[in-house]
């Protein structure tokens, strides 16, 4: 077995490990089982550069209490690249690190995370009539299938399948996945993602604390969704917003957010935001090494 394909399958197996709104959101398909595996099956895609690889990993690790095996060279995509890889799982949320060596292919980069899937063509197609563009078409690895999707508003994501059945332990929290999109674009992307995953819109906020967002005194419409796949927070905004808004992807929760904090800050962690109160929670904002944005919040 040559070294590029071996990369792989280590890939392959072990990403398959870790891996009112105005109108009514349309239900689920009918016709099809659950698509979802489970949350803990979602992670984050996090792109660093080469250097800055080490750094990030060891920050994430002391931060959430990660584990993961050692880093990998491998090609992820279905054109030639080559990059450094490595899963981190933890209790609060799970990333997938990566640092290319080669230039990296249109359009990866660009995808927030990745989902498992249950059944790979059912799950495209379904996607594809729920709304969203095929932006990768699906592509083999040795153990599955990938493809990437976007939905209205520019919001790309990863859809993964693989003939092992994963066993993951159920987070102790489930992270949010944090999308920011625009007025026009809210009420299409919450109707067919809620199509596509079969999940709920549990709360819909057309007066949310601006603080939340960085514009204090103002407010902005927030929509949460829950399935399967984990927790999305919708944040409509104008795009006027204050660095470092709209650079967090993923938005994790914990325990106690002054202890994270505490251990974030010993492993070179930058906070951007400090920690504010609003609706149930008091949440700050973090620049880890290699410069990956998360938010971080814990209930009140």
């Amino acid at each position: 077995m040559n070294i590029t394909l071996r990369s792989t399958l280590h890939l392959a197996c072990i990403s398959a490990l870790f891996a009112g709104i105005g109108l009514l959101p349309m239900p689920a398909r009918a016709d099809t089982a659950p698509l979802s595996v489970g949350s803990q099956y979602g992670t984050t895609h996090v792109y660093v550069a080469p250097a800055d690889f080490d750094r990030f990993v060891a920050s994430f690790k002391a931060t959430f209490d990660g584990t993961g095996p050692p880093k990998s060279i491998v090609t992820v995509t279905p054109t030639a690249s080559k990059e450094i890889w490595q899963p981190i799982v933890s209790p609060y949320g799970s990333v997938s690190v990566f640092a290319f060596t080669s230039p990296i292919p249109y359009p990866f980069g660009s995808e927030r995370g990745g989902y498992l899937v249950s059944n790979f063509d059912q799950a495209v197609s379904v996607a594809s009539d729920s709304g969203a563009n095929i932006l990768v078409a699906p592509f083999p690895d040795p153990i599955g299938r990938d493809a990437i999707v976007q939905w209205p508003g520019g919001v790309e994501m990863q859809l993964y399948w693989h003939t092992t059945t994963p066993h993951n332990a159920p987070l102790a929290t489930v992270p949010e996945n944090r999308v920011y999109i625009s007025p026009d674009a809210v009420d299409s992307f919450v109707r067919d993602f809620v199509r596509f995953s079969g999940g709920t819109v549990t709360s819909d906020d057309a007066n949310a604390p601006g603080v939340e967002i960085g514009t204090r005194g103002q407010s902005y419409r927030r929509i949460r969704i829950e399935s399967g796949f984990g927790k999305i927070t919708v944040l409509a905004t104008n795009g006027q917003l204050p660095y470092p808004y709209g650079r967090e992807t993923t938005g994790y929760e914990v325990p106690n957010l002054d202890d994270t904090l505490a251990k974030a800050q010993k492993a070179s962690v930058t906070v951007l935001v400090p920690p504010y109160a609003s609706v149930g929670r008091r949440s700050a904002i973090v620049e880890f090494p290699g410069g990956y944005i998360a938010e971080i919040h814990s209930p009140l």
